[in-house]
């Protein structure tokens, strides 16, 4: 059986942004029968009405969430209007990535050539291996070279492609709001042997936040990821406290504020 562009679920989530000035949605917008459901965490009511508006009229998917209920929440909630059926797939994007007709030429490539329960692309951040990277120990470990990627994978959400048969026994994880989420569920799946499989033919641009946000934009993130730590590390404390003091010392070393010691609790 030959998987097409119909059997490929396409999910974006976005928060307090247009899909008019998302450059992931101005692109998939171009792609002929393509299937998007656009999950929105938007708090932004002026926003959501515009969103909602502009999908209804490309005949998508549109859900409001609500306000925002973090990127797990939103992922289940669009799962549940999938098939989860073996003949059919889901693609997760964030609302930024650059992807084009290529992308999905390649990717339906891979997926009637390779079996696999879940396909990785190569993702570059500047000059960083976004993904895939390595899981060693419960620890994310980016490679410099991609001769390096031997051993248990991980990846990011941002243009992974999974079989929805996965999702028959499988939600992410609502305790975890924004960061970690994938590889949460790339955890789970490596203990489940589910099969990985690399496309090493497709390479998506993707800007890391961490890498462009000011000072305060910066200390938010680390408010909530150092929420997402420890839900992530809830069985080794000694990992969770080791994680967040190096990304507190990369903070500080990058920014010069000692603020960053003193990372805040956040309820969400």
């Amino acid at each position: 059986m030959s998987i097409k562009l119909s059997d490929l679920y396409v999910i974006m989530v976005t928060y307090n942004t247009s899909c008019q000035d998302s450059l992931t949605y101005k692109n998939l917008k171009t792609i002929n029968g393509l299937n998007l459901i656009v999950c929105d965490n938007s708090t932004n009511v002026a926003i959501k009405k515009e969103n909602e508006q502009l999908s209804q009229s490309d005949n998508f998917k549109y859900i409001d969430m609500g306000g925002n209920k973090g990127l797990s929440k939103a992922y289940n909630k669009a799962i549940g209007y999938i098939e989860k059926s073996p003949d059919k797939f889901i693609c997760l994007f964030d609302d930024d990535t650059s992807i084009n007709e290529e992308y999905f030429n390649k990717l339906l490539n891979n997926l009637n050539k390779n079996h696999a329960d879940i396909y990785l692309p190569i993702v570059l951040s500047l000059e960083r291996i976004m993904s895939p990277c390595l899981l060693k120990k419960d620890r994310c470990i980016e490679v410099k070279s991609l001769d390096q990627l031997k051993g248990t994978l991980s990846g990011i959400n941002s243009g992974m492609v999974i079989n929805a048969s996965v999702y028959q026994d499988y939600k992410y994880n609502e305790n975890l709001f924004l960061d970690y989420i994938d590889h949460d569920f790339m955890r789970s799946m490596n203990e489940k042997k589910k099969k990985v499989f690399v496309m090493y033919d497709i390479v998506i641009h993707q800007n890391f936040s961490m890498e462009s946000n000011d000072v305060d934009s910066s200390y938010k993130r680390m408010m909530i990821l150092k929420h997402d730590f420890k839900e992530f590390y809830k069985d080794n404390k000694l990992m969770y406290f080791y994680i967040l003091t190096m990304y507190k010392y990369v903070m500080i070393k990058k920014y010069k504020k000692l603020k960053f010691l003193f990372i805040k609790n956040i309820k969400l």
